[in-house]
């Protein structure tokens, strides 16, 4: 008898383990911002901004965060040994960093954009790969990103992120590891964009955010749709030099 219960006992504590199991996997199921996508475009040694880089790079997170620098609307013409100090600290912290680089909505010459994806890797070879920015809305120009795409596939594993700021075809997610589907304010998404489901490569950069409150209901309704890469600032039109006030927000 005294064997029956203590096999009883174990069996019940077994399945109240399992049943505490299955509801932590329910919870983890639930789609929750793992990508945080930071435009910090100013010059890390700026006396103004010198602290939002220096924050950054200190934090730490299992979410994958990913940088995007900008010397210059590009690379510049010369290596800036602040910007390779950054990108060491930012690495070593365990971030990814993209150079940024501007396509004109797909009226720049590709050689000028093949130019800026070779200054970067010559002067910062410690880039992840590329943020294509300025990217065009049109089907009709998906030929110019794809070959952008492939050249830049074929020098190696990095990524490449394209921002149209807004929906495209379905054709440009195979250009793009991933899509800045959004890139506006936060009254426009929740009154004219229109959001139902996210692609799972969508990134969703929002600005106009007035406090933390606000930034979370925004994080509650991106997730409820799917959407798994986001950044929220509290500027409007922001210059992208600043730190989001909201990282704790976006981290939790």
């Amino acid at each position: 008898m005294k064997r029956f219960w203590a096999l009883w006992f174990i069996t019940f504590t077994a399945l109240l383990g399992c049943g505490g199991s299955g509801s932590t996997s329910s919870q983890e199921q639930i789609v929750k911002i793992s990508t945080i996508l930071v435009p910090l475009y100013s010059y890390p040694a700026n006396e103004n901004y010198r602290e939002y880089h220096q924050r950054l790079a200190q934090l730490r997170s299992q979410k994958e965060i990913i940088v995007i620098i900008n010397p210059n609307s590009g690379p510049g013409v010369i290596k800036e040994q602040a910007f390779e100090n950054i990108i060491s600290m930012y690495k070593e912290s365990g971030k990814m960093v993209l150079g940024y680089v501007k396509t004109n909505y797909a009226r720049r010459d590709q050689q000028g954009v093949i130019a800026d994806i070779e200054r970067y890797l010559d002067f910062y070879p410690q880039v992840d790969g590329f943020f294509l920015d300025e990217v065009s809305r049109e089907l009709r120009d998906f030929e110019y990103y794809r070959q952008i795409y492939n050249y830049v596939k074929e020098r190696g594993n990095f990524m490449v992120v394209i921002n149209p700021g807004a929906r495209v075809p379905q054709e440009y997610y195979r250009v793009a590891d991933k899509v800045v589907a959004f890139e506006s304010s936060l009254s426009f998404l929740y009154s004219g964009y229109g959001l139902t489901r996210a692609n799972p490569k969508d990134c969703f950069l929002v600005y106009g955010v007035r406090d933390t409150a606000q930034a979370r209901e925004l994080l509650s309704y991106l997730t409820s749709r799917g959407v798994a890469c986001a950044y929220a600032v509290d500027e409007d039109s922001p210059s992208w030099f600043k730190l989001s006030p909201y990282m704790n927000v976006l981290l939790e």
